[in-house]
């Protein structure tokens, strides 16, 4: 089967690829420790010089929170800033990246070459933040048109009228799996759309849009049945890193809970691979039999 082919080359095109796997892990820890930086830095100088802190009891302490808050809370604000700051930082970086990711799985059966690489991470990134934004707006059409049908099914988040909060919960029941449904064609159209620019390689979005769209939609069983097996996969790690925490945790160790935590982040960069490579996969082989040009 098609999908089991492409899902197992994919496999194949990131192992083949590991020091890519590895640089991109090493660039989210980098990430990560550096926005810590300035959080750690603000709680060891408050809440970590707290006598209160050390005698309260196990859980959340709502007291503690609000005299800390109050006391403290000015100096949070920044800090709050400079985290909105790395997190624009790290969407930009990541656009960056996937010029270079993409390039290198379009060149499937190619050894890894970081010239490859580089090469591609400025050549796309202008049109691969184009392509970003446009489907953020997409999806942030998409959640307020499901928030507009919860709000109306609800009579306007009319609470005080309801009987039983039963009321408000209900239409949750269909109304998110269908929004979850949509949000997850939307992004799978985008991870296509952008291995369909990067193939291209065309200055305008239009004409590469209309076609990755039309790919989409003529390969649309298979296409959507190896997303779900990436997300399964996906799905699989984060119960074997729940799985795993447990034990951990009551083991009381610092070390072990913070090296398990970064087996489970290196998983996720892997997986986020897979999804791109194996979409590249299949993307090639249904270019090759509807006989358009990629």
């Amino acid at each position: 089967m098609i999908v089991i082919t492409a899902y197992t080359q994919g496999w194949n095109a990131v192992f083949r690829n590991g020091r890519m796997w590895l640089a991109l892990y090493l660039f989210n820890l980098l990430l990560a420790l550096l926005a810590a930086l300035p959080f750690s830095g603000y709680l060891s100088r408050t809440i970590g010089s707290s006598l209160a802190a050390e005698g309260s009891p196990g859980g959340f302490d709502y007291t503690l929170f609000n005299d800390w808050l109050r006391e403290y809370g000015q100096g949070l604000a920044p800090i709050l800033d400079a985290s909105l700051g790395f997190l624009l930082l790290y969407l930009l970086l990541s656009v960056f990246l996937m010029g270079g990711i993409l390039l290198v799985f379009l060149q499937f059966a190619e050894p890894f070459r970081w010239g490859i690489f580089w090469r591609g991470c400025p050549r796309f990134f202008w049109r691969l933040l184009r392509l970003t934004v446009y489907f953020l707006l997409v999806q942030a059409a998409v959640l307020s048109l499901f928030g507009l049908l919860f709000y109306l099914t609800t009579g306007g988040f009319a609470i005080f009228e309801m009987e039983t909060e039963m009321e408000l919960v209900q239409p949750l029941y269909y109304l998110l799996p269908v929004y979850l449904l949509v949000a997850v064609l939307v992004f799978m159209v985008q991870d296509y759309a952008k291995i369909h620019v990067v193939q291209e390689d065309r200055k305008w979005l239009a004409r590469p849009l209309r076609q990755a769209f039309g790919l989409v939609f003529r390969n649309f069983g298979s296409f959507f049945l190896l997303y779900l097996l990436n997300i399964a996969t996906l799905l699989l790690l984060f119960g074997i890193y729940w799985w795993g925490s447990g034990p951990l945790s009551s083991a009381g160790s610092p070390a072990l809970l913070f090296l398990w935590g970064q087996l489970f982040i290196f998983g996720r960069v892997g997986l986020r691979l897979l999804n791109l490579a194996s979409a590249a996969y299949l993307y090639h082989r249904a270019v090759q039999h509807s006989g358009t040009e990629a």
